[in-house]
């Protein structure tokens, strides 16, 4: 999600002296050290981001701010790490990571700084009245953001990251894999629509299709705008895929938008968002390296939304549903659901 201050002072997190003794070694500046506290920052609902300014670079090259990143997963991490680097080093706007820990000891927590991305997400937190106003400003600059940003990271070389990618996952990535997962997560959930929808999906699998590097998380919060420059955030769910695969998420996400509206306006914002996703791909359809067609777009669409859905049977059979009330899987359920009963 995006980078953002929180309106109030926290505590530094635990990691910082080893984070901070770290980049010390790493770059020779012994006398690197916050200036002034660190700030923890919102983002997303699975790392933790702290914004860490900084003195005593000397010739590090270290930028005056660094965003920490905390994971719970140091695998994720690696994965994410690999990925955001990669494609960093291609020349696409994301923040360049500086240093990693994604191997920790029991008890600790993966970690990797990288810039400090300035900017504001594409979108606020809109609802009621003011999702409606917004509307006109973003009928066209939103989805055309998206699609740009979507269409030059198809173009960049996957080869060297899904070769990374497979060393840490120890098999070949790709959407076989995916299936193969999210197949045995319904088969220990015991949820029959899933796996019905997942056994028609492998049967219906595309044939040989254009891999590419893909997000898999593109949407409104995690672009970050400047002017009229962008930047992409959050890599964690990013995969060697069809195009398709960002396409059908990101078209879910703005053909369903996952905001809290009252009745009354819900049809107005609704419709609004249909265009705005249609007017998406139209666009990605222009910009884009490759061509997608409807059959392919609905595997993968289905394929999305067996993503969400899995999330949130988990989430309810291990009773972590209620602490995650704000989470946007919720909120699209509705739109959800009724692709997993064709």
């Amino acid at each position: 999600m995006s980078i953002a201050d929180e309106s109030h002072q926290v505590n530094h997190p635990a990691e910082l002296h080893q984070v901070l003794a770290h980049l010390r070694d790493q770059f020779h500046a012994p006398d690197l050290a916050l200036k002034g506290d660190s700030r923890r920052l919102t983002g997303g609902f699975w790392a933790e981001l702290w914004a860490l300014p900084l003195q005593g670079q000397g010739t590090s090259g270290l930028p005056e701010e660094l965003v920490l990143r905390l994971a719970p997963d140091a695998t994720l991490a690696e994965w994410e790490v690999t990925v955001q680097s990669g494609v960093a080093a291609q020349g696409y706007p994301t923040p360049r990571i500086h240093s990693s820990y994604t191997a920790p000891t029991a008890g600790e927590r993966a970690w990797y700084v990288m810039e400090f991305a300035a900017g504001a997400p594409l979108i606020g937190n809109l609802s009621g009245a003011r999702a409606i106003r917004s509307l006109p400003r973003l009928a066209t600059s939103l989805p055309d953001t998206l699609a740009r940003a979507a269409a030059d990271l198809h173009r960049l070389d996957p080869e060297p990251i899904a070769a990374a990618l497979a060393d840490i996952a120890g098999h070949t990535v790709g959407v076989d894999g995916l299936v193969d997962r999210y197949r045995k997560r319904a088969d220990e959930l015991g949820h029959v629509a899933l796996q019905r929808t997942l056994t028609r999906l492998v049967a219906t699998m595309p044939g040989v299709q254009p891999n590419v590097i893909c997000h898999g998380d593109l949407h409104p919060f995690n672009v970050l705008s400047l002017g009229n420059k962008w930047v992409v955030l959050d890599w964690t769910p990013s995969q060697v895929a069809h195009p398709a695969y960002d396409l059908a998420f990101t078209h879910l996400l703005l053909a369903n938008p996952p905001l809290a509206l009252p009745r009354a306006v819900r049809p107005i914002v609704n419709a609004a968002a249909r265009r705005l996703a249609k007017r998406f791909l139209t666009t990605y359809r222009t910009l884009g390296p490759y061509p997608i067609d409807p059959d392919t777009f609905e595997w993968f669409r289905t394929l999305q939304a067996c993503r969400i859905m899995i999330d949130l049977a988990g989430w309810e059979a291990d009773g972590t549903l209620a602490v995650r009330a704000r989470h946007p899987w919720l909120l699209m359920r509705p739109a959800i659901t009724p692709l997993l009963a064709r």
